[in-house]
């Protein structure tokens, strides 16, 4: 039996009485962590063009588009809410590293628009998805050279998500999985030269719709490659040329990955290997005082990532991905914000000036990973004082976790930017109560839209 049919077997025969207590308790803190995330990116300009792009198109109105008062056929649903739920690099995090919950979070409300979907399925699908996803990261992991290459995980693994948890909603069988596992292997792929434009939120949005439709239609028959990650010409192959773990890929829940090593729900609305670095500098603010005025200089000291040595962003949205960037915004201004990330913060006057003195040394004897990486901040003041914070590990990564009050205070916070305060209250109840609902609907009914 092979890779694909030993996962579809797998996505086919789990049941939310086989989940581990954890994994719902995840599976739930996921999904709230992902509503007001996608709730709070819909109002970016991604989304809104997206959106307006969208609704051009047209389609049967069947799904919510959250934050745009239409609704459109099921993936192209899936595709604007999954833009949303990326735009703002704020959805939770893991290892080895992708962005599990914007392709398939998405897809999960579309289908339960369109059908009878318990909060039990939902919470299955949503832990069958991460899983695949997490199972298909860690085979590869040993050689690792997606990065080197160029690909973004969550276009390489978020359409084989998506499929699995259509698979699970829609009650395919092993051999409609198997071809709906084959369908989103083909399209997969995304460029990380395309991380800090646009284009990258887009590939979580299109990872759900493309793995959403490949369920779709492999429901119907339609078929596709029934070995198609371990084929001589397939997914494996393709993305991971200089070697694949199969084993690991093939050990579905032993360990959930979920759990073990578990997610690592984000402080702040920017690319994951920056977070070291301003826990470090809000350190060195907090601790000693700092007047930013009286800085002379800055020294980075991190990993080998070359993506997020971003000197002087062109963009606000570009700064999500610089190391330079987040650490002068962080020693500015205390703390790491949506706004932090506008073109008006980009450009400030003080942002300017700090940028200037920022210097970045990348050490390749750092660990490169997101488990064992590790950031220090030197700051150089006009009145001659040295004062150095390091951070190994942040906040809210595996094993370090956020309390839940501080989940919930996101939550409310994220979604607040797009509902009423009495509806923030009620879907965080309804998602806390998930495993009690017979449909979705009154949840999705919450989310549309802010009271008068």
């Amino acid at each position: 039996m092979g890779t694909t049919e030993i996962l579809a077997r797998h996505i086919v025969e789990t049941t939310y009485d086989a989940l581990p207590a954890g994994v719902v308790r995840a599976a739930k803190d996921v999904i709230l962590d992902g509503v007001g995330v996608m709730l709070a990116g819909s109002q970016e300009e991604p989304p809104r063009i997206v959106a307006e792009y969208v609704r051009e198109m047209g389609g049967a109105p069947r799904c919510t588009v959250f934050g745009h008062g239409f609704k459109t056929s099921p993936p192209m649903a899936a595709f604007v809410n999954g833009v949303s739920g990326h735009v703002l690099d704020f959805e939770p995090m893991w290892h080895p590293a992708t962005h599990a919950t914007s392709p398939t979070l998405p897809s999960i409300l579309a289908l339960a628009e369109t059908r009878d979907v318990t909060g039990r399925d939902a919470i299955t699908a949503l832990a069958v998805a991460f899983e695949v996803q997490g199972r298909l990261r860690l085979g590869g992991f040993a050689t690792e050279e997606m990065a080197r290459i160029g690909f973004h995980p969550p276009g390489t693994v978020g359409p084989l998500g998506a499929a699995a948890a259509g698979a699970v909603l829609l009650g395919l069988d092993v051999q409609q999985t198997r071809w709906a596992l084959g369908l989103a292997a083909s399209r997969s792929g995304t460029l990380a030269a395309n991380i800090g434009s646009m284009t990258k939120s887009s590939h979580c949005g299109n990872a759900g719709r493309m793995g959403l439709e490949a369920a779709l239609l492999a429901a119907k028959g339609f078929t596709a490659s029934e070995d198609v990650i371990e084929a001589p010409a397939g997914w494996a192959r393709l993305f991971h040329p200089e070697g694949f773990d199969f084993t690991a890929a093939e050990a579905f829940g032993r360990p959930w990955r979920m759990v073990d090593p578990g997610l690592a729900t984000k402080k702040y609305p920017s690319q994951y290997g920056t977070h070291r670095g301003i826990d470090a500098a809000l350190e060195l603010r907090r601790t000693h005082g700092l007047d930013p005025a009286g800085i002379a200089g800055v020294l980075i000291r991190g990993p080998v990532m070359p993506y997020i040595d971003r000197p002087f962003p062109r963009t606000g949205l570009e700064g999500k991905f610089s190391y330079q960037y987040t650490v002068a915004a962080a020693l500015l201004d205390g703390g790491i914000e949506i706004d932090t990330f506008r073109d008006a913060r980009r450009f400030a006057p003080e942002m300017e000036a700090l940028l200037r003195k920022v210097e970045l040394r990348m050490d390749p004897a750092i660990p490169g990973d997101l488990e064992n990486m590790w950031v220090e901040v030197t700051v150089r003041t006009a009145a001659g004082r040295t004062l150095t914070a390091r951070c190994d590990r942040p906040r809210g990564i595996w094993g370090n976790p956020l309390t839940p009050d501080e989940r919930l205070a996101k939550f409310r916070a994220t979604a607040g930017v797009l509902l009423a305060a009495p509806q923030v209250e009620r879907a965080q109840a309804l998602i806390e109560s998930l495993e009690t609902l017979p449909t979705l609907r009154d949840l999705i009914e919450v989310l549309h839209a802010k009271e008068a």
